[in-house]
This record gives C-alpha cells, sequence and structure tokens, in this order.
C-alpha cells in the first residue's frame, strides 16, 4: 500500500496532518528537511512552553472538576521553565516573569468565563483526543495514508448552548450536541464577528476528520502589562456596575485609581465634557479637568490594579458546512498526492524545491530553514537546529510560532 516516504530507519511513514501539510505548502525543501533528514529546531520559544503549560492547566482545571488550586498548577507548570536557558520571548511577552503574571490572570479570566462557555465540568469534555481519517481508502498507491489530527478540546453540550451556533437539532442527532474546540494563546486579537471559527482551516480540517461540525477557539490575547488611558481591560472581580469578565476602558490613572468606562464611546462622551479649544485641541485648563473629573464621578468606576488585567480571552464559534468540510479534505489529499510524489522523484537524494521567498507576500528571511539551509549560515544552523533519528506523535502537530500566526 501507499506510504508518504521512508523514514530514517527505512519504514515507511503513512500520517500526515495539518501542520505537516503547512510545512511542504511552505516550501518543500523544510518539509525534506525536516521529516524526512530529521533536522528539527531546537525550540526555545517561550510561546510554545507557555501556551503549553497554559493548556494543560486548563485540562487540570477540568479533570479536578473547576478546583480553583488549578492557579497554582499553572504556577507550578510555567515555573518549571524560569530556568530554561535562551527563552526567546516577544515584544508583548518581554519576560519569564511578565508571562508568569499574565498566565495568572489568563486562567482567573478561565474560571470566570467557564460557566458560559461550551466546555463543561465533568465527564461530558475529552482534552487532547486524536482523529485519523483514511484519505485514499484502497487506492494502490496512497491507500492507508491517514490525515491525523490532536483536537484540543471535543465537548458535548445542550443543544441549544447560547454560546453555539443557531441549528435546527433533530432528536435522532442525540441527546447532546458535540463541538470542537481549539486553545491559541497569540500578541493579537481574533475577529470578533460572529461565525469566523468556522472559516479556520484548521478547525475545518479537524471537521472533515471527525465528522463534528461545530467548532470553536478559546483565544487568549498577551498584551503589554503597562496600563493607560484607553486601554481595554478585563475586570478580575465584581466591582459596582461591572461584573467579574466584563471589558471596559481606562479612562483615567491617578495616583493608583484607575477609573473605568464601559466603551470607548463613554471615554469620548467624557472627553466632549472636557471641551475643546477653537482650534479644535482638547482643553486643558483646570476648569475644563474638572468638568472631565465630574463627568468621570458621575459615569464612571474606580478600581485597584489587582481587580483588572489587560489579558483578554475571546471566544467565537462557527458551524463548518459540509461541503467547507470537504474542501478542507481536498486540500490533505493534495497535499499527500505531491509529497508522494515528490518522494518518489527526489527520494533521500536530491534536494527539494524550495519554495521559500524574500518579499511579500511570501517574505521567509526571518524562517530559520531558509536561513540555515538556503543561505547556509552554519554558525546558525548549529545553535538551532539538531538532527533527531526518531519520530514522535507531537511532530505531526508541531504550531506555527507566534510570530507567524
Amino acid at each position: 500500500m501507499g506510504f508518504l516516504y521512508l523514514n530514517r530507519k527505512g519504514e515507511p511513514h503513512r500520517r500526515h496532518s495539518y501542520s505537516a501539510g503547512n510545512l511542504y505548502d511552505q516550501s518543500p525543501l523544510s518539509y525534506y528537511l525536516q521529516k524526512i533528514q530529521g533536522w528539527k529546531s531546537k525550540d526555545n520559544r517561550a510561546s510554545f512552553l507557555f501556551g503549553r503549560a497554559l493548556e494543560e492547566s486548563i485540562q487540570w482545571f477540568h479533570d479536578h472538576n473547576g478546583d480553583k488550586s488549578v492557579i497554582e498548577d499553572f504556577k507550578q507548570r510555567w515555573s518549571a521553565h524560569k530556568e530554561t536557558p535562551d527563552l526567546r520571548y516577544t515584544k508583548a511577552e518581554k519576560d519569564w516573569e511578565t508571562l508568569y503574571f499574565d498566565g495568572i490572570e489568563m486562567i482567573k479570566i478561565y474560571i470566570i468565563r467557564q460557566p458560559s462557555l461550551p466546555i463543561p465540568l465533568g465527564g461530558a469534555v475529552s482534552f487532547q483526543r486524536e482523529y485519523a481519517k483514511e484519505v485514499f481508502p484502497g487506492d494502490p498507491i496512497y491507500g492507508e495514508i491517514e490525515d491525523v489530527g490532536k483536537l484540543d478540546i471535543v465537548s458535548y453540550v445542550d443543544p441549544a448552548h447560547p454560546k453555539l451556533a443557531k441549528i435546527e437539532w433533530r432528536p435522532e442527532y442525540g441527546a447532546l450536541r458535540p463541538a470542537i474546540g481549539d486553545i491559541k494563546t497569540a500578541a493579537v486579537d481574533f475577529p470578533d464577528s460572529p461565525g469566523m471559527a468556522a472559516f479556520d482551516l484548521q478547525l475545518r480540517r479537524y471537521s472533515w476528520q471527525s465528522g463534528i461540525r461545530d467548532v470553536f477557539l478559546v483565544w487568549f490575547k498577551k498584551t503589554s502589562r503597562s496600563m493607560q488611558k484607553g486601554s481595554s481591560i478585563t475586570m478580575l472581580e465584581t466591582v459596582s456596575d461591572f461584573q467579574a469578565g466584563d471589558e471596559a476602558v481606562i479612562a483615567k490613572i491617578e495616583e493608583g485609581d484607575i477609573w473605568l468606562v464601559r466603551n470607548d464611546f463613554m471615554l469620548e462622551e467624557m472627553e466632549k465634557a472636557q471641551g475643546k479649544k477653537p482650534d479644535g485641541k482638547t482643553d486643558q485648563t483646570n476648569a475644563a479637568k474638572q468638568r472631565a473629573f465630574e463627568w468621570l464621578q458621575n459615569n464612571g468606576t474606580v478600581v485597584g490594579p489587582t481587580e483588572i488585567t489587560k489579558q483578554r480571552l475571546q471566544f467565537n464559534s462557527g458551524f463548518v458546512t459540509l461541503e467547507s468540510a470537504n474542501e478542507a479534505g481536498q486540500i490533505a489529499a493534495r497535499q499527500i498526492v505531491e509529497i508522494v510524489n515528490a518522494w518518489k522523484k527526489y527520494k533521500d537524494s536530491t534536494p527539494w524545491p524550495s519554495g521559500f521567498g524574500v518579499r511579500f507576500p511570501k517574505d521567509d528571511r526571518n524562517d530559520p530553514y531558509f536561513r540555515a539551509f538556503v543561505l547556509k549560515d552554519e554558525a546558525f544552523k548549529k545553535d538551532y537546529f539538531k538532527k533527531s533519528e526518531e519520530e514522535t506523535i507531537d511532530d505531526l502537530f508541531e504550531e506555527p510560532s507566534e510570530e507567524q500566526e
């Protein structure tokens, strides 16, 4: 039967994945170097380790029926990396300590928001569940090659759950409605438009593999901890009219007190109360500032710095149509055919096509494989890469770096 390539031990490899397909589409040479020759990056991205610690703590929280000592669980998991040498941090992450407090606050937000999410406590949810689907059953060339996915969350909830897409649920479908969830940490917001998760290519691929049409994203946004006027925040505690989990905007910071308003519109109303000068600039006289502060006293809420966070949890769900799921499956099929044919043509002796570019819309100058193996930066290659003779299941699900998300 078919196989993608022969691994380093001369054994046929028959498992494909979304991440492996992305690697091949980016550059067949990268696929060859990583999958066939065994060149793996010495992954020192703090974002990768941080995301894993956060996901594992969320799973622990569910495995322990909502035990709030999950905060201590996260502290232990992230503290294990405190002395990890040469960790690379993005501008938003800054350092180990920053991510330590970011993670604690993200866990607190998750505890607050979890009851409203389609991720129940108890036995109706599973984490890190694998699905595998043979793409060309019975085919003499491509048969037995599977497309494999490791799903962060598979949950079963009330068919009328308000966070899922509104559809007609028939009794013959079952008492509970299955949904696929993915947990992400990133430095950017996910689009707020309802239903956008259904267009995520990875979730569409999972839908095709599993047959589950409801999908959702639990999206944690990492952001600078510096607070200033105009910053968006999430409430960690209930204060006055703000409930824990609500989002708000900082209107003023003064002597340790942080004044909040509901949204940017309210911030504009405060500035209207302050007034403008004839040249259109904001009036900065003491009388004008006093008008703004009086408006804020009547319409704002004062909180302490420990009662809020700039970290954010976004939730977005969608319904993947059968056509959309099948299109994702067609992408997997196309990748498999191309990889099999590339192996037959190039095998393990002739370099596969590089596919790298150096300008928009395909600027790969920061790609480590490009730098090490195309530009032949031997010092970087020695520092950044190692050669592995073993393949693990996790190699199929290696995520792109945050800079690429």
